[in-house]
């Protein structure tokens, strides 16, 4: 992708700092048989390129979609399922986070909360209106998928953590409650992958976009979801904290150990080298 730089500044400015978009290569990644839990057989698999915010996203990140007229008050952000809106309608208004400050990742939003906050963005930066709330592969901003999110951990690497062999310690990463709460988002760069992506080992484990036992991007329905990374109240040598780990996880769940990152596609890609000005923000459609 071209002119990251320029375009991690703009998204900086939507949302709030730190915030840095990371290219991530096309590759390959190689999934682990996660039969036993109810995932799937794992294998061999091929990622294309795109981008994936450095770090998770936090409380001052999530605050705009929060306190948007347009934003978490606006159910048609989700839109992309019946089950999304169903789910809306039950919970009107957003949780408060369970941990403060501005540079601590955001706990308890759901996958659909996390996915509709992906589609609120995704809009919001649209240079051109190819967004459709129903098709996901038009948005510019979602959820990664399961083997993104293995790819930009661990890029060609078996890990199994995102800098290597070496054993978790509190340099590297937030879990094991040794901090009895999740850090900032920018705490702990020793761990950062070979990406430069930081926490895809504890602090928040990762909503991810794929459906657990399908690995298929298709986001309707209540299916479990792919969740990866580990979190703070992890254990140091629980195996959920290894790039490699897979589970799932209901997306109803607003939990003070979950969190998300997003990751940058179709519209990022065509317009990040070009912008020169910010896109206006067209009303929902």
């Amino acid at each position: 992708m071209h002119n990251l730089y320029s375009y991690s500044q703009y998204t900086e400015t939507l949302l709030a700092p730190p915030f840095e978009w990371c290219s991530i290569d096309a590759g390959s990644v190689v999934l682990t048989d996660a039969a036993d839990r109810g995932g799937t057989s794992g294998g061999v698999f091929a990622v294309r390129a795109f981008a994936i915010s450095k770090y998770l996203i936090t409380n001052a990140q999530y605050q705009p979609f929060v306190e948007d007229p347009n934003g978490y008050s606006n159910h048609a952000w989700w839109g992309y399922s019946p089950q999304a809106l169903q789910w809306r309608k039950t919970h009107p208004k957003a949780q408060g986070t369970a941990f403060d400050g501005a540079k601590v990742p955001r706990t308890r939003v759901s996958w659909f909360d996390s996915m509709a906050f992906c589609a609120w963005l995704s809009h919001v930066i649209a240079k051109k209106p190819q967004f459709s709330i129903h098709d996901v592969t038009t948005w510019a901003i979602r959820l990664p998928s399961e083997v993104e999110w293995q790819r930009a951990a661990l890029v060609d690497t078996s890990g199994p953590y995102p800098w290597g062999n070496t054993p978790i310690d509190q340099t590297r990463a937030t879990c094991a409650n040794w901090t009895k709460q999740p850090t900032g988002v920018d705490s702990h760069p020793a761990g950062a992958s070979p990406y430069g992506v930081l926490d895809m080992s504890g602090n928040l484990a990762e909503w991810c976009l794929t459906k657990w036992g399908s690995d298929e991007e298709d986001v309707t329905g209540y299916s479990y979801r792919n969740v990866r990374g580990g979190a703070w109240n992890i254990g140091a040598q629980n195996v959920f904290l290894q790039a490699t780990d897979r589970y799932g996880h209901p997306p109803r769940g607003r939990l003070n150990d979950f969190g998300f990152r997003i990751g940058l596609y179709r519209e990022g890609k065509e317009t990040a080298g070009t912008q020169e000005t910010p896109p206006q923000e067209r009303s929902a459609s």
